[in-house]
């Protein structure tokens, strides 16, 4: 865990008040994007977080709760928003208005969120100032991360080589599997990288379903 966490409080707090949560679809048919109108879930600067089972999400409250609905596979907490992936046998017809009452029900009731501990931040301090990997993650994180976040996932920074001078990054909720997965990566990202960090000279775009390398 990043020694460079952010000052958060010790407990993320939901609201405590009336709030309305808004659906929007991703390119993911299998995952919804739920947006808290007016909140946070976990805050800006923060590195999403990606849980697959109750048991995983013993640090969050609201995750563990939403993952033992039926018919959720799993739940990405992202600064502003929840997406949730529902199973494959599962219809969003029956879940969504599960999904959207439990979110509302937990953040009216003002239960925990998720634990400080649990959170990490992005902060491009974790590598010396002016090394590549800083540059990469300033980068993904002012002219990448706010438009995968738009559409319900988020791309992770893993590695760089500077062997081979490959760049690893990770696509996780909607964009994990997603078939535009590999356009975002090689006309967004790698266009990116060929015009502020050229020492980047290949993509390598991993998720839980396949590796592909650009």
């Amino acid at each position: 865990m990043s020694a460079f966490r952010r000052a958060f409080p010790k407990l993320h707090l939901a609201l405590c008040r009336p709030v309305s949560v808004l659906v929007e679809a991703t390119p993911n048919p299998k995952s919804m994007k739920f947006v808290l109108e007016g909140g946070e879930v976990l805050g800006r600067g923060t590195k999403t977080m990606l849980f697959r089972s109750p048991h995983e999400a013993i640090q969050s409250p609201l995750a563990k709760s939403l993952l033992e609905l039926d018919g959720v596979r799993e739940v990405l907490l992202a600064a502003e928003h929840v997406t949730v992936t529902k199973s494959t046998l599962a219809e969003w017809e029956d879940l969504q208005d599960v999904v959207e009452g439990e979110i509302s029900k937990f953040y009216e009731a003002g239960h925990t969120v998720i634990e400080e501990s649990a959170v990490e931040s992005t902060d491009p301090q974790d590598f010396p100032e002016g090394s590549i990997e800083a540059e990469i993650l300033e980068l993904l994180e002012e002219r990448v991360r706010p438009f995968v976040q738009q559409d319900g996932g988020d791309i992770e920074f893993v590695r760089f080589d500077h062997a081979d001078s490959t760049l690893y990054l990770k696509m996780v909720g909607s964009c994990s599997g997603c078939s535009q997965s590999h356009a975002t990566l090689q006309e967004g990202v790698k266009n990116l990288m060929d015009h502020y960090i050229p020492q980047v000279k290949q993509i390598v775009g991993l998720n839980d379903e396949m590796d592909w390398a650009l």
